[in-house]
């Protein structure tokens, strides 16, 4: 794990993956047979409070300062959200609710059952836990199974009908574990891992193709200088975009692939003229309060503390 500064001018791999949340996992299985370039915009989840236990849930999402893992923004309809920006992605700002996938969804995704239920034990090894069951849980669970949300299913991480008590990715004395973590099974030797490197394009191959290849991208660090990274020849090798619902259209538009007028518009050049890139963009309706205890607040992944109060009336 380094910091992006550290990064030489030009580098080479195997594989180049955008964005470390989801995408860690294949980051290190990666690793075990070629190099790797993992690249984060943010930074570390571990050593922050904030984030690693569940005692502060909700603060990092709280937490308004240019450091922190969570980058609120505002939907053009007036819809207040947020994106995760740290290793770990989503998993280290979420509510930390695991389950499996249905057997339905796995046949429709024309996956191997097999290698999927592989796949599940060996995430559940590092970051699945059983939540333990107090007195709201009970009481919502007997609620639903009174409404008639029925059978009781008890805990399981499979996807079922009926009530069920899920996992979590909290473990038994409330410290978050994220996708983050798996890199534990990384090849370390194999796996480089930047953070704070913003992607800020990816690079394509298009003269005398019928369709564009991606070979690179331009990068950059904390302190504003470029690194360019490019792929070794291999007829394998790939460049694996996964910055998030947000930030994967908009590098691919950055990039010139997008709805060509748009693109224009920006003054970007045209490498593929793709309509549908960074569209119909919807999410699941929830509303959140947070109430703050008397004298309560937070403190930000710089160490500072904040005042709830003050930052609820400066909104």
């Amino acid at each position: 794990m380094r910091q992006a500064t550290s990064a030489p001018r030009i580098s080479y791999y195997d594989y180049i993956v955008i964005g470390g949340g989801r995408r860690c996992p294949l980051a290190a299985t990666l690793s075990h047979n070629a190099t790797v370039l993992l690249l984060e915009r943010g930074g570390s989840p571990y050593g922050n409070h904030n984030i690693t236990h569940l005692s502060a849930f909700g603060r990092a999402l709280s937490d308004l300062s240019r450091s922190s893992p969570s980058q609120r923004f505002i939907s053009e309809d007036g819809v207040i959200n947020a994106r995760a920006r740290v290793l770990g992605g989503g998993s280290c700002i979420n509510a930390g609710f695991y389950s499996r996938a249905s057997a339905a969804y796995v046949r429709a995704a024309g996956w191997d059952a097999r290698l999927v239920n592989e796949s599940y034990r060996w995430v559940e090894r590092m970051v699945a836990f059983q939540p333990p069951m107090k007195q709201w849980q009970s009481a919502v669970r007997d609620g639903l199974l009174e409404a008639g949300v029925e059978p009781n299913n008890g805990f399981t991480y499979d996807h079922l009908v009926g009530t069920k008590v899920g996992g979590t990715i909290f473990d038994g004395e409330g410290r978050r574990h994220t996708a983050a973590d798996l890199l534990k099974y990384a090849n370390p030797k194999r796996l480089t891992l930047m953070l704070h490197a913003s992607v800020h394009k990816i690079l394509f191959r298009i003269k005398g193709r019928k369709r564009p290849i991606a070979h690179g991208v331009v990068f950059r660090d904390s302190s504003g200088h470029k690194h360019k990274a490019y792929l070794r020849r291999g007829p394998k090798n790939e460049v694996i975009l996964s910055a998030g619902a947000l930030g994967s259209p908009q590098l691919l538009m950055l990039s010139g692939l997008g709805p060509a007028d748009h693109l224009k518009a920006h003054n970007i050049s045209i490498v593929l003229d793709q309509p549908l890139v960074g569209q119909g963009m919807s999410d699941n309706p929830m509303n959140a309060i947070f109430i703050p205890s008397p004298g309560g607040g937070f403190v930000d992944s710089g160490g500072r503390h904040h005042h709830l109060r003050k930052l609820y009336r400066s909104r």
